[in-house]
C-alpha cells in the first residue's frame, strides 16, 4: 500500500508542477498594454497614444481587437471627432471584418463629419487606403437606412467638408472623396426616384 502510493505520488507530482508551468503569468508588455489601453480608452489624448506607441501599438492591439466593449469605446471617442481615437483606429483597420469594420469605417466616416482634413490626411499617410477612405465616406449609420432624404443631406454636407479642404497635398484624396460621395449620391437618387435633392 505504502509502494501505491510512493508509486502515486511519483505521477501527481510532476502532473501539478507542469500545470503550473503552464499558467505562467502575462508578458510584460501585454499586461502593460491592458493599462495602457484602459488609459487611452478612457480618454484618448496625445499622452496616451504615445504611451501605446512606446509599448508597440501592435502589441497593444491584441487587447483592443477581441474587445467588442472596447472598440466600441474607440468607435465611440472617433464619431465624436477625436483625432486620437481616430488615428488609432484608422491604423489598425486593416486588422478588423465582418461587422467590426463597418462600425469602425462607420465611425471613421462620423469623424470625418467633425474633422474631413484629418481624414484625408490619413490616407495620405497610408493610415487608410483608397478603398478605406471612400467606405468610410459612404457607409452611412444605421439609422439612416431607411430615409434616403437624410442619406443624401449627410453625403451634401460630406460633399460640403470636403470641398472646404483647400491644402493641395491633399488634393488626390479630395478628389477621391468627391467621386466618391457623387457616385454613392447618384446611387440613392436612382433608388428613390422622389429624392432628387
Amino acid at each position: 500500500m505504502t509502494l501505491n502510493r510512493q508509486v502515486f505520488g511519483f505521477i501527481i507530482v510532476p502532473a501539478m508542477l507542469a500545470s503550473l508551468t503552464l499558467r505562467a503569468p502575462a508578458a510584460p508588455v501585454e499586461a502593460g498594454c491592458g493599462n495602457a489601453v484602459d488609459a487611452f480608452i478612457s480618454l484618448p489624448t496625445e499622452n496616451s497614444l504615445a504611451v501605446l506607441a512606446r509599448l508597440n501599438q501592435d502589441d497593444c492591439w491584441s487587447v483592443v481587437g477581441p474587445s467588442n466593449p472596447t472598440l466600441d469605446r474607440l468607435n465611440y471617442w472617433s464619431e465624436r471627432g477625436n483625432r486620437w481615437a481616430a488615428q488609432y483606429l484608422a491604423k489598425h483597420l486593416k486588422q478588423l471584418d465582418g461587422g467590426n469594420l463597418e462600425d469602425a469605417l462607420i465611425a471613421l466616416g462620423q469623424f470625418s463629419d467633425h474633422d474631413m482634413q484629418r481624414l484625408l490626411l490619413f490616407a495620405d499617410k497610408g493610415l487608410l487606403s483608397k478603398r478605406e477612405l471612400t467606405h468610410a465616406l459612404t457607409m452611412l449609420p444605421l439609422s439612416l437606412s431607411d430615409n434616403p432624404r437624410a442619406q443624401l443631406d449627410l453625403l451634401s454636407a460630406r460633399k460640403s467638408k470636403i470641398m472646404g479642404v483647400t491644402r493641395k497635398d491633399l488634393s488626390e484624396q479630395r478628389t477621391l472623396a468627391l467621386n466618391a460621395i457623387n457616385d454613392f449620391a447618384s446611387e440613392i437618387r436612382s433608388k428613390n426616384p422622389g429624392n432628387r435633392r
